[in-house]
């Protein structure tokens, strides 16, 4: 019987980078919800394993934000743009982060990837731990907003601008 397959095994391959995106793209508005959500497919690559033909598939699991303001936060959902998820703009998502101050923030990334192997068509088989992979790295700037209504108030028009 061999030793198990590790993660340092795994030399020849590689999990696909995600991609990080934010809505709105590039700028914040302070004390309201920016939406980070990320692109990433599993993926299946084929190659030498043990000097053997196999196929390994990495599948995101875990996706870790560092929102540049000295919070951070893990979540096992990429989120969705707030099209996608059937919301408004800065509605508040499970992948969303509200900046209280004015600046600009580098926001970064980080994607777990699990892995699986199989040698000849045969069954899937897991891999103990995950392979931490960084994606592109977002830099925005958060301001205040003010917003002027003109014409009516809110109250004799619940969707306009601000309201």
């Amino acid at each position: 019987m061999t030793a198990p397959i590790t993660l340092a095994d795994l030399v020849n391959f590689k999990p696909v980078a995600g991609v990080d995106h934010m809505e709105p793209n590039g700028w914040m508005v302070v004390g309201l919800d920016t939406n980070f959500f990320v692109t990433v497919d599993s993926s299946v690559q084929t190659g030498p394993l043990l000097n053997l033909p196999a196929s390994v598939r990495f599948t995101a699991e875990r996706y870790r934000w560092s929102y540049g303001d000295g919070t951070s936060a893990t979540r096992s959902t990429r989120g969705s743009s707030w099209a996608a998820s059937g919301k408004q703009e800065f509605d508040r998502t499970a992948t969303s982060h509200v900046y209280r101050t004015t600046g600009t923030y580098s926001i970064d990334l980080t994607i777990d990837f699990s892995a699986e192997y199989q040698y000849a068509g045969g069954p899937w088989i897991p891999i103990s731990g995950t392979i931490p992979v960084p994606a592109n790295r977002l830099v925005a700037t958060a301001g205040d907003a003010n917003t002027v209504l003109v014409g009516r108030d809110c109250a004799q028009r619940p969707s306009g601008p601000g309201c």
